[in-house]
């Protein structure tokens, strides 16, 4: 945990300046409702049937010098679009061991050459033969409604429900492709569900682009910038005049029924997408050759056979992107007894896709289910507050965590009663809210696409940042609500995950009376 000073004063309050950043996920085009898979005689608000039990032997005695253990990711130890409290851990380890973990990228597929190719665990992950893809779940239905390619889950040694998992980030490294001459790329994709398509386009012409980045070492080694290689137009999405030779990518038939892969407790747990429906329940039919043909962004994992016709190279050397890698999902399995959609953040964290979610950061996540079951990817090389256009430059990342349980009995007051993934680092704390608290809640929690709402999001932000200083700062109501307007900034970070979320960034390291920074963060992507 970082060093900090919470020693109270009478007259000075050692206490961040916080920053209260907004997350808004509006998934525009995610307008159907979309049913997850039950288990017979459940709900999603229902706990798990049988509770996920630690099988004999698998949790030992932690050794006096803690473990250091990596997580390699292939097509065995991923799973694709969701999180799930049924899975089978993939890892376990104690309380204090550190974990090097590698995440591939979702859009690998955007440039399968120079992202994927030669890299044979990610290639594992990625292939995609005429009998099916490796990893044949996508999503919390097996339809695409869930994107992000997750390293996990990792069950931790006496995490209980009411702990809390703490995560210190310790670092984050590009992921060289050894069949490319160890370079690193990443995509980032203008898609539909970027704010955008709200927004319009000069031209009238909605178009999803994507763009291509190669990470650059500076001379000194130690850092990294990220320079645009070109663009293409994915599919005909949108576009009333499609090159004629380009419809969009090709690939095998997806499955459209089968088991969730890596199911613990001998569970059974099925889906069926024989309507062949996908996001937005677009319907990509499987055609006589055994083909499906993607005129847009509606399924992770497809593979683009470049050339297209429409690369464009005029971006090379047009400007460079700083650095800052960061996760951009990572989280808990939730106590439910379905697949949770991976694109709309949780209690337990999930696609916060908070910037600095980086190199030093701290995240601690409120435990619901026994050993916590963490999993993460979805890594990023560069995002700014917004994530605008609907992703960051996604990269294939290797990262370094050690993760700490903190046992509900002994809860300093910051982390007692956390409903809510909290970031602290060097200098701030950030509080994250949400459109709703747990939209795990709703009969349905897919319609929280249609509910996301920037007012809801400030309000369960301020809620919740309420509570956290006068817990963590021995603060009454009447002391808190000064305090968040004089000390603390709210900000947008989000604006297209289908979900409004907000967050407060507290200044750490001065005090109360000496500082006052707000700071307002909308997350509007």
């Amino acid at each position: 945990m970082p060093t900090t000073n919470r020693k109270m004063f009478p007259t000075a309050l050692q206490m961040a300046a916080v920053t209260l950043a907004c997350i808004c996920y509006v998934a525009q085009a995610q307008t159907s409702t979309v049913t997850a898979p039950r288990a017979v005689g459940t709900n999603y608000t229902d706990p798990l049937s049988a509770p996920l039990q630690s099988p004999p032997g698998m949790c030992t005695a932690a050794k006096s010098t803690p473990a250091t253990v990596t997580l390699q990711a292939n097509s065995s130890t991923v799973h694709w679009g969701y999180y799930y409290a049924g899975a089978t851990p993939n890892l376990v380890i104690n309380s204090g061991d550190t974990v090097n973990v590698e995440m591939c990228t979702q859009h690998g597929g955007d440039d399968y050459d120079k992202i994927v190719k030669g890299d044979p665990g990610i290639e594992s992950i990625y292939n995609w033969t005429s009998a099916g893809p490796s990893v044949g779940w996508r999503g919390a239905t097996g339809k695409g409604d869930g994107v992000h390619v997750l390293t996990g889950p990792i069950y931790v040694c006496d995490a209980e429900p009411g702990d809390v998992i703490q995560v210190d980030i310790l670092d984050l490294e590009p992921r060289p492709n050894p069949g490319n001459d160890n370079r690193t790329y990443g995509s980032n994709a203008a898609a539909s569900w970027g704010y955008h398509f709200r927004a319009g386009f000069l031209d009238g012409m909605k178009r999803e682009i994507v763009t291509i980045y190669e990470l650059i070492q500076a001379a000194n080694g130690k850092s990294y910038v990220a320079i645009p290689d070109y663009q293409f137009k994915y599919g005909s999405f949108g576009l009333a005049q499609p090159p004629a030779s380009y419809i969009g990518p090709l690939s095998n038939c997806t499955d459209f029924a089968g088991p969730l892969p890596e199911l613990a407790q001998n569970l059974v747990y099925n889906f069926n997408n024989s309507g062949q429906t996908f996001r937005s329940m677009i319907q990509v039919p499987c055609t006589a050759d055994s083909t499906q043909q993607w005129e847009g962004l509606y399924y992770p994992g497809v593979i683009t056979q470049h050339p297209t016709g429409t690369e464009d190279y005029s971006i090379r050397g047009k400007f460079k992107v700083p650095i800052n890698f960061h996760v951009g999902s990572m989280g808990l399995a939730q106590a439910t007894n379905v697949t949770i959609d991976s694109v709309v953040p949780m209690m337990g964290g999930g696609n916060v896709d908070d910037r600095r979610m980086g190199i030093g950061a701290t995240m601690y996540y409120p435990v619901a289910v026994e050993g916590g079951l963490i999993s993460m990817g979805d890594a990023h090389t560069a995002q700014g507050d917004s994530e605008f256009d609907g992703t960051a430059i996604e990269t294939n990342i290797n990262g370094k965590f050690k993760i700490t349980v903190h046992k509900k009995t002994s809860l300093e007051p910051m982390l007692q009663n956390l409903d809510f993934p909290l970031l602290e680092n060097a200098n701030e704390y950030v509080v994250h809210g949400y459109t709703l608290k747990d939209y795990l809640t709703l009969p349905d929690p897919s319609q929280i696409y249609k509910m996301s709402s920037l007012d809801m999001a400030f309000t369960t932000a301020y809620n919740s940042t309420r509570d956290f200083a006068m817990r963590t700062f021995n603060l009454t109501e009447d002391q808190a609500i000064t305090a968040i307007t004089t000390v603390m900034d709210f900000g947008v970070t989000q604006v297209v995950d289908g979900k409004s979320a907000c967050a407060l960034m507290q200044n750490r390291t001065h005090e109360l009376a000496a500082i006052i920074v707000p700071y307002l963060l909308l997350r509007i992507a």
